[in-house]
């Protein structure tokens, strides 16, 4: 072996442990890169003779290369960054991102989840890679097509009130008045009284009282009332009558609602509107039992308009939007790449 291959071999031995601190100083450089993975030395021996001698043939080494630099894909510990749109993944898989890098365009996967939202409603990394996912339709369905996610954070138009269901439960122990029910003293001529509230097409909202009056065994009449100036051609102070005509609830001996349909339907025109709002009022699951009457459940639809407040991502990625009406609604999901090596 010459004097010039001795001194090649320590000299590899030299670049390699160079390069091995070039990853060692590139871990600790990133240590609070977000999503950094850190990466290990691999080394080689690299063989360039061969010998013969008396035991047979042998290799004798050219010294050392680094073979690669592993990277470490363990799962990292999560940090939270008070970031209202930054993400971080649990287990396998990366961001799948859009956009132009060295003006390359194409699809680009990372680990890291600082976003941002853009002026154009796409969620952003630092780059401005847009973030790919699956977004929902106007009704919240969560479609098939990957595409670059766009969140829609418009206002929510105020909804009208259709429907309302409401389940009582009336005392079967109180006893019958004969007083017939006055809407100018409700409270003083019923036994029971619960409230619910209703929206109009503007999103303005009204209450709507319901009284119930014992009338016999088993029998209950029900009457709805709201202030006059809830409604069109009503005096503010004096409750104006809003009672279907068929206001009756029949109960059997176990305390059943056996009223058929145990529905009723309300015209409700709201103070300046031109056309009365029908409102279908559902009592099914009401009972009479020997218990305090007291409101059971009440489930009414309609909403006022609603701006939008914050976000939430949940474990599987979907992103839901919280308004000020209280509704949410689901603006997509996240997806995630998986490669198998």
């Amino acid at each position: 072996m010459s004097i010039n291959r001795s001194l090649y071999i320590g000299l590899s031995g030299m670049n390699a442990n160079t390069q091995a601190l070039n990853v060692v100083g590139d871990n600790i450089a990133n240590m609070n890169t977000v999503g950094y993975k850190s990466g290990k030395s691999v080394f080689q021996e690299m063989l360039g003779q061969s010998m013969m001698g008396t035991a047979g043939t042998s290799m004798v080494g050219s010294g050392v290369s680094l073979a690669t630099i592993s990277k470490n894909f363990n799962q990292g510990s999560l940090l939270g960054t008070g970031g209202e749109w930054d993400m971080a993944i649990g287990g396998d898989g990366f961001f799948a991102l859009s956009g132009t890098v060295d003006g390359q365009e194409g699809t680009y996967y990372s680990r890291a989840g600082q976003f941002y939202k853009g002026p154009e409603g796409h969620l952003l990394n630092p780059m401005g890679l847009k973030l790919m996912g699956y977004p929902a339709n106007s009704s919240g369905n969560i479609g098939s097509n990957l595409t670059e996610l766009m969140v829609d954070d418009s206002p929510i138009p105020p909804t009208p009130t259709s429907t309302a269901a409401l389940q009582v439960n009336l005392d079967s122990t109180v006893e019958v008045n004969a007083e017939p029910f006055d809407p100018t003293k409700p409270g003083e001529t019923s036994d029971y009284q619960s409230s619910m509230s209703v929206y109009d097409a503007t999103g303005a909202s009204y209450q709507v009282d319901v009284y119930y009056k014992k009338t016999g065994n088993g029998q209950w009449e029900y009457h709805v009332l709201t202030d006059g100036s809830n409604v069109e051609g009503g005096t503010e102070g004096e409750n104006a009558v809003l009672t279907p005509a068929s206001n009756t609830l029949t109960f059997d001996d176990a305390g059943i609602l056996t009223t058929t349909p145990a529905s009723f339907t309300l015209d409700f025109t709201p103070a300046g509107a031109a056309a009365a709002q029908q409102i279908n009022v559902d009592l099914a699951g009401s009972s009479q039992w020997a218990e305090e009457s007291v409101l059971k459940d009440l489930d009414v639809d309609g909403s006022q308009s609603g701006t939008f407040q914050y976000v939430n991502i949940d474990k599987n990625g979907t992103i839901v939007g919280t308004f000020s009406n209280g509704e949410e609604r689901t603006l997509g999901q996240v997806a995630l790449a998986r490669f198998k090596s």
